[in-house]
């Protein structure tokens, strides 16, 4: 009787565990993780609730191999919270990153054969210390974990960059209507600071010139700092905000 009992309870626990997890959402996505359907679909997520956190696993469509997972406080998957792991299509590990209520604690990045490559630590989000190592081991003295381009001399020196270069009575010019205009430029810093590819992406109607003379001024530019990532130079996609001002004549009085 006492068999019989417990492999009912056993059966009750199993059933229980698997309606548990019966509530799951599965959501499709193309190769630019955006949103499809299953029949285009090149990754895929399950999400369920898993106690007091939403688990999420990402899966590359082939093969149904795991790609990431990691928990969320809510379904929508915006505010993560705990581990975090994601890898390579072999299977092993890329980064290591552990979230506390959406905000980043720390992040371990790996070699291919396995070994620790970084570890960078936060508090609210902002990098506090960060290790490094070779790949054989031995620790990297001085290590950059990540470090945006930037023009040289920071904000202070694009600044005087642009009182000095920048036509900014282009929009008076074009007579274009009293108020801002401000150009979105999109460029290359490549691994020596070099710029590449310079393109506006967002240009005011009211002043097409804008956007012609925000490229020159870039262009025309000094190199500016390169990208690091791991201690090593990386190519980074930079984006300038350039504005410009037609401001309202005053009218002299007697």
């Amino acid at each position: 009787m006492k068999k019989v009992l417990l492999l009912v309870v056993v059966i009750l626990l199993t059933h229980f565990c698997v309606l548990a997890q019966t509530d799951t959402s599965f959501l499709y996505f193309n190769k630019s993780w955006k949103s499809c359907n299953k029949d285009t679909a090149f990754y895929y997520a399950t999400i369920y609730k898993d106690g007091n956190v939403w688990s999420r696993k990402d899966y590359w469509m082939k093969g149904n191999i795991l790609q990431m997972e990691g928990s969320y406080l809510k379904k929508d998957c915006k505010t993560e919270d705990g581990l975090f792991k994601w890898y390579r299509e072999n299977g092993t590990l890329i980064n290591i990153k552990l979230y506390e209520k959406g905000n980043t604690n720390n992040i371990t990045i790996y070699y291919e054969d396995g070994k620790k490559r970084a570890t960078a630590f936060y508090k609210k989000n902002v990098q506090t210390n960060a290790i490094g190592w070779d790949e054989n081991g031995q620790e990297i003295p001085d290590f950059v974990f990540e470090r945006e381009a930037k023009f040289p001399g920071g904000l202070i020196g694009w600044r005087t960059y642009l009182e000095k270069n920048l036509n900014s009575n282009v929009a008076a010019d074009a007579n274009a209507p009293v108020g801002a205009y401000t150009v979105k430029v999109q460029f290359i810093v490549n691994k020596e600071g070099a710029i590449e590819n310079v393109h506006a992406i967002s240009v005011p109607e009211k002043c097409v010139q804008c956007g012609v003379e925000a490229i020159r001024v870039i262009s025309n530019g000094p190199s500016w700092e390169p990208a690091i990532q791991y201690n090593r130079r990386v190519i980074y996609q930079a984006l300038q905000y350039v504005s410009f001002q037609v401001a309202e004549e005053k009218k002299g009085g007697s």
